[in-house]
């Protein structure tokens, strides 16, 4: 990583390590590391953890979060044909510079993933 640089991580719950694995490689993530309580995944440069909580309930899980990518609407159409079930997002209240989602996954347990457009690199915006 070159200096100065640094990298947010989400660390998400999950109630069956090995179910989770599968749905995110399903979608495309790769496998970085498994141990007994822990999972680390990328999708290209972008990372996503989980850790075991057994006793998660999806329908009151709150933890998601947003991944950025080039083309959100060739990805929803790839995720769409293989039966992942893409939810609308319309309307965010994020300035559209920094990424207007434009649909949502729900995982196994009740984890979401945003996903939208990559934003302009920092120091791309002129400022305001």
């Amino acid at each position: 990583m070159p200096p100065n640089r640094a990298a947010l991580v989400p660390i998400l719950p999950s109630s069956d390590l090995e179910r989770s694995l599968a749905y995110y490689r399903y979608l495309g993530f790769e496998l970085l590391e498994h141990v007994a309580d822990y999972a680390r995944l990328s999708w290209h440069d972008a990372e996503l953890h989980l850790y075991p909580q057994p006793t998660i309930n999806p329908t009151a899980n709150s933890a998601g979060c947003y991944l950025q990518v080039p083309d959100p609407h060739a990805l929803r159409d790839t995720w769409s044909g293989d039966g992942v079930n893409c939810i609308d997002c319309p309307g965010t209240t994020i300035p559209p510079h920094f990424g207007q989602t434009v649909f949502a996954i729900i995982d196994p347990d009740g984890n979401t993933l945003r996903i939208g457009r990559l934003s302009p690199p920092p120091g791309a915006l002129s400022p305001r």
